[in-house]
């Protein structure tokens, strides 16, 4: 579903970049941000120390150009051991670039962006994130590590979608014959044991040192804040301030909760499109609609065409479920999804059919699925308990597909072993801004209220009328002044005024 995901869900595309600007909140700023705190947090020495079989050395970086940024930046690679337990086994490098601050006197703390997926890298997204972080660039850089496995460090591709098999993809998210031929391929250049979080975490502390930087200032969107939390409990000495976009807790096994969240998103959607009277006016009948729609997915008897193809072919219900729960992430999409569902009914399924293999297509190249699969199969699966996934799924949309799917494609997958205590609830004194939209269909808000107990200095911020991973000029000027400050301040919780509903496709 980072991308924002695969992940906690596939994205569609062109939906992803944080950097939405809707409205502008100077006197809001100026009133909820008095109470933080000046100066800067700066204490604390250096989280746990270097494995003597590790290569040493620090960074050379040299100018390189990022695309989309002006200003040139600094690229790198570190090489370290891909399994620290074997000093004479495969060695990584791990690709990094430094979009340096325009002043000149640089603070010791930059901003080190954790993306999510898993399976995201980082530096391609770097002008999305030198617009983002304008007001900070004065005084810090920005870090940009493409976790191992991603990007350009050792990507682990996958190529799950089949231009002569459509129907693999019309009826799997995992064809599980794809991803068993992927495995087999990236074994013979990788130790799939070797990708998890722990080791992301280690990769991303010997940078910090190499580069002689002081503690981070973490900003991690979706399945990036499991990096972020794992990270903080092995380094916690090393963070100065944490960013969490639509967090996903460590010790919530996705993708139990899926169902339930899309369902309640659906239901969000609904009211939303009887509420506007555009909508309304166009589909009167959605829900009733929509019930017709799932009855004949549910009964195995809608074929579709698919250009290049002849004759028809089957269309899954629980494929069309989850591919509606990636729309749902956010308002701008899931407003496409009233004029689907009526399509549907009239019998049109091109519009969904459509969407599903675009996406399944461009999921291969987006993500690097070998690590989604390395750190999921790992993280979240094994401690799925089957006695659950009825009681969690039951009466929904999606039903266990999500869940049955993933457990299929992790059934073969290289086991990685976790450290004692991994998935249990961090607790840390470190200042973390919490941002969560009222309107996600992928980390609903529970999930910020279940994380951020933990935390005793922290601020909850509700995004009303937004979705995943989204940003405003509310949350800019928020966490602009708790990276200046060092602190959160003395209030607990906030919220951003809602952004108006995107209109809605009638026709």
């Amino acid at each position: 579903m980072g991308v924002q995901d695969l992940l906690w869900a596939r994205v569609p595309k062109g939906v992803r970049h944080w950097t939405t600007r809707v409205l502008s909140f100077p006197l809001l700023a100026a009133i909820i941000l008095a109470p933080l705190l000046s100066g800067l947090n700066t204490a604390g020495v250096e989280g746990g120390a270097r494995s003597s079989s590790e290569p040493s050395g620090g960074i050379e970086l040299s100018t390189c150009k990022l695309a989309g940024v002006s200003q040139p930046a600094r690229c790198g690679t570190l090489e370290v051991l891909e399994d620290p337990n074997r000093p004479q086994g495969r060695r990584l490098r791990i690709g990094m670039a430094v979009i340096p601050a325009t002043g000149d006197h640089p603070r010791p703390d930059p901003i080190a962006v954790l993306m999510g997926g898993p399976g995201e890298d980082a530096i391609s997204a770097a002008e999305v994130y030198a617009k983002q972080f304008a007001p900070l660039r004065h005084d810090r850089d920005i870090l940009l590590l493409d976790q191992r496995g991603t990007g350009r460090s050792g990507a682990l591709r996958c190529s799950l979608f089949s231009t002569q098999h459509p129907e693999a993809s019309l009826r799997d998210l995992f064809p599980v014959a794809a991803v068993e031929a992927c495995e087999r391929a990236l074994r013979q250049q990788a130790d799939l044991t070797q990708y998890t979080y722990s080791r992301f975490a280690n990769d991303l502390e010997r940078v910090r040192r190499s580069l002689g930087y002081g503690p981070l200032n973490l900003f991690a969107g979706s399945y990036g804040t499991r990096a972020a939390q794992v990270y903080l409990r092995m380094y916690p000495e090393s963070v100065r301030t944490v960013y969490m976009g639509s967090v996903v807790p460590i010790d919530v096994p996705g993708p139990l909760p899926f169902a339930k969240t899309e369902q309640a998103a659906l239901q969000k959607m609904f009211d939303a499109c009887t509420a506007d009277s555009s909508c309304h006016s166009a589909f009167p009948h959605l829900r009733d609609e929509f019930r017709q729609m799932s009855a004949r997915l549910a009964s195995g008897s809608v074929r579709v065409a698919v250009p290049g193809h002849s004759g028809t072919l089957p269309l899954s219900c629980g494929r069309v479920a989850e591919w509606f729960r990636g729309l749902l992430y956010r308002p701008r999409t899931s407003t496409n999804l009233p004029w689907m569902i009526h399509r549907a009914y009239l019998g049109d399924w091109t519009p969904i059919v459509e969407g599903i293999l675009s996406d399944a297509r461009e999921a291969d190249s987006d993500l690097s699925l070998g690590l989604f699969f390395s750190i999921t199969c790992n993280e979240d699966i094994p401690f799925i308990r089957d006695e659950k996934v009825s009681a969690e799924t039951q009466g929904t949309f999606l039903g266990d597909y999500r869940v049955r799917q993933q457990q299929a494609a992790c059934k073969y997958w290289p086991k990685a072993s976790l450290p004692k205590g991994y998935r249990e609830p961090l607790r840390s004194s470190v200042p973390t801004v919490f941002a969560s939209g009222d309107t996600d269909g992928g980390t609903p808000l529970w999930f910020m209220k279940h994380t951020a107990q933990g935390f005793s200095h922290r601020l909850e911020v509700v995004l009303r009328g937004q979705g995943h991973t989204e940003w405003n000029d509310c949350i800019a000027e928020i966490y602009q002044q708790v990276v200046v400050s060092g602190s959160v301040g003395s209030n607990r919780t906030l919220t951003c005024p809602k952004v108006p509903q995107p209109p809605f496709k009638t026709r």
